[in-house]
């Protein structure tokens, strides 16, 4: 009787055992397939170059309003490329350079490299059109400032004053 019950009870435990390492490994498979499909969802969801480009025309717009002497301010940004996609890299130093290699998951015919997100696209001009862009001293400080908020080069702005 004894035997019996203690048997029952292994019996159990490694019913358990089995039951969540069978939870477990769907639980991965789960979220492989849940990664694979919002790789999909984040590039859908993500805003167009269009979007993004219109986005950073209202930010400069702001921004150049908050400048003593500087109104009604238009602004129109072109941008260098789309979206980049970007992957886990490990980079290694040896005597001859670098050397970057990409990080991959899985093996044979399934690997595939780490996402790690999405770069936006490079803001490659800008111009502003805005009363109070005729006077020189306005016109420096509007085009440093968006130099170096937005790292385009200070010959890659132009300014204006509004007619």
């Amino acid at each position: 009787m004894k035997n019996e019950n203690k048997n029952k009870k292994n019996n159990q435990k490694i019913i358990i055992i089995f039951l969540i390492s069978a939870l477990g490994i769907f639980l991965m498979l789960i979220g492989a397939f849940g990664k694979i499909g919002s790789k999909e969802e984040d590039a859908g969801n993500s805003m167009s170059a269009e979007e993004y480009a219109s986005s950073v025309e209202k930010s400069i717009s702001e921004l150049c309003e908050k400048i003593n002497g500087v109104s009604d301010v238009h602004t129109v940004v072109t941008l260098e490329g789309g979206y980049n996609t970007v992957y886990a890299q490990n980079s290694q130093s040896n005597s001859s350079g670098y050397k970057n290699e990409f990080v991959l998951t899985g093996s044979g015919a399934s690997e595939s490299a780490i996402l790690v997100g999405y770069s936006t696209p490079q803001v490659s001009g800008v111009g502003i059109v805005c009363r109070g862009g005729g006077d020189a001293h306005i016109r420096s400080e509007i085009i440093s400032l968006i130099s170096a908020t937005f790292g385009v080069s200070s010959n890659k702005i132009y300014v204006t004053e509004a007619g």
